[in-house]
């Protein structure tokens, strides 16, 4: 083998570059009722109006309503806008270093949809607040999560 270029590497290796089924398979199976998602927005209601922005924010970032329409998505986006406009922002980086690494991508996911809507602009300076802390303890990680996540909140 003069011309090392030439090397068939597949053949060293038969299952690299080879379909699997489980990665045919979408991001999120199953769907979400609106009552689901309304049970889940009164929960976060009832936790940031009692003081729990902790526990709030938890419940925000696990297990996010991924798959249901569009109507449930916003109405979810906007209690957790209500949410997360209620903290001190002395008290986001505690919250924020509590969480895991997918809880903090799924966070990120729901601050950018949140600077992206009227609603959350009337409140960006806390949303800003927000991403300032989780790029502090997580670099920019979440971030790149977002933008190649195909999930969408």
């Amino acid at each position: 083998m003069s011309d090392w270029r030439r090397i068939d590497i597949d053949a060293f290796d038969p299952e690299s570059g080879r379909l699997k089924a489980e990665d045919l398979v979408p991001p999120y199976e199953g769907g979400v009722s609106a009552a689901d998602v309304q049970s889940r927005v009164g929960q976060l209601r009832s936790m940031a109006s009692s003081g729990d922005i902790a526990g709030a924010v938890q419940v925000i970032t696990t297990d996010p309503p991924y798959n249901c329409d569009e109507q449930s998505k916003q109405v979810y986006l906007l209690a957790v806008l209500e949410a997360l406009g209620q903290v001190r922002t002395m008290d986001i980086a505690t919250i924020v270093g509590k969480l895991n690494h997918d809880q903090v991508d799924v966070l990120v996911k729901y601050l950018y949809r949140g600077m992206s809507i009227p609603e959350g602009q009337k409140q960006g300076g806390i949303l800003l607040a927000w991403l300032e802390k989780v790029t502090q303890t997580n670099g920019v990680r979440p971030i790149v999560h977002y933008l190649s996540d195909r999930r969408t909140v």
